[in-house]
């Protein structure tokens, strides 16, 4: 009967530990699943290939902690990509500040021609409203477009791929030069188009002023009697007055080509030359008094001053004013 029983309960016990010790297997399979799971999902995560079981067994799987040696290394690149983020800000605050700092409006625009960033001068320049700025397209902030204009700059780079300048750009009746530049990426594709306007109004209405006054002083100088000339240093004529062709007889078309001395007679060039050489040193001369020599080998006694103009210390060209002297006074195109 004891042993009946002894039999009849040690079977039950063993029955029981084989069920105990097979559900603690199954809930240790199911835990290193988990871990290895779990650790190939952040591994992956992370751009690593995960783990095999033919790598890592199931014990040494444990063993290692793989989790926590996952989880250090991610701190590690929370970290660095906490210092990365911080030199990108950075980044960021110093090409702003360098924006802000040029004289030229600048702008950032991406490949649908909207605004991803600006400086203060372009806003200045063209009275932007800031607060709906990004994410507008350049012709509608700048030329007040829907569509883009026939001489768009930003329509040139996307066409040619390549850096474009426009000159004398006309806005609202002021204007610019623009200069843009691609920004390609790896497959040579334009992804964002950077554009810098730099306002010229002052300068074109300087030059278009300095134009009319130079007109005046030619029409001036064409129009009085005693002989103008003006000669650039390698000795070639910039500009001779009417007085002028009409005592030595050329015809406009016939100046080019021609030098100087090949109007002065041949016993005065020597001298004349020693002059021009004076005269390139800044030396102004009065007085002046030599032959000039006609197409027709006339030669015709002048006396006047000579002049050197200079830009940054070097020589640009002399202006010289000639008078008949007495004996040669009237007309010398009657003589001939």
């Amino acid at each position: 009967m004891k042993a009946f029983i002894n039999r009849f309960f040690g079977d039950s016990e063993d029955t029981q530990l084989v069920s105990e010790n097979t559900f603690l297997r199954e809930q240790q399979f199911k835990q290193v699943e988990y871990i290895r799971r779990k650790t190939n999902q952040l591994l992956m995560l992370m751009g690593t290939l995960p783990i095999r079981p033919e790598e890592l067994n199931d014990d040494t799987l444990i063993e290692i902690d793989p989790i926590g040696t996952v989880a250090d290394a991610f701190a590690q690149i929370l970290e660095h990509e906490k210092d990365l983020n911080e030199r990108l800000r950075m980044a960021h605050d110093e090409i702003q500040a360098i924006l802000s700092s040029v004289g030229v409006g600048i702008m950032l625009l991406d490949s649908s021609m909207q605004i991803q960033m600006y400086n203060q001068k372009v806003v200045e320049l063209f009275s932007l409203n800031e607060q709906t700025l990004i994410g507008q397209t350049c012709c509608q902030a700048v030329c007040g477009m829907s569509t883009l204009p026939a001489n768009c700059t930003y329509a040139r780079i996307l066409e040619t791929r390549r850096p474009y300048h426009q000159s004398d750009w006309v806005q609202a009746g002021r204007h610019f030069d623009v200069s843009g530049v691609p920004i390609k990426n790896r497959y040579g594709d334009v992804t964002h188009v950077v554009l810098a306007y730099t306002e010229t109004t002052n300068r074109v209405e300087t030059e278009r002023i300095l134009r009319e006054r130079e007109q005046i002083c030619l029409d001036v100088f064409e129009n009085i009697s005693d002989i103008v000339q003006c000669v650039t240093p390698d000795g070639s004529f910039l500009f001779v007055n009417r007085a002028w062709r009409e005592t030595l007889g050329y015809e406009p078309h016939e100046i080019v080509g021609l030098k100087f001395w090949n109007i002065i007679a041949p016993e005065g060039r020597k001298e004349c030359m020693e002059h021009f050489g004076i005269l390139m040193h800044g030396t102004r001369l009065e007085g002046v008094r030599t032959n000039l020599l006609r197409k027709d080998g006339k030669e015709i006694p002048v006396e006047g001053q000579i002049n050197c103009s200079f830009s940054n210390g070097r020589p640009i060209a002399t202006f010289g004013l000639f008078r008949l002297l007495e004996q040669e006074k009237g007309n010398p195109l009657a003589e001939s």
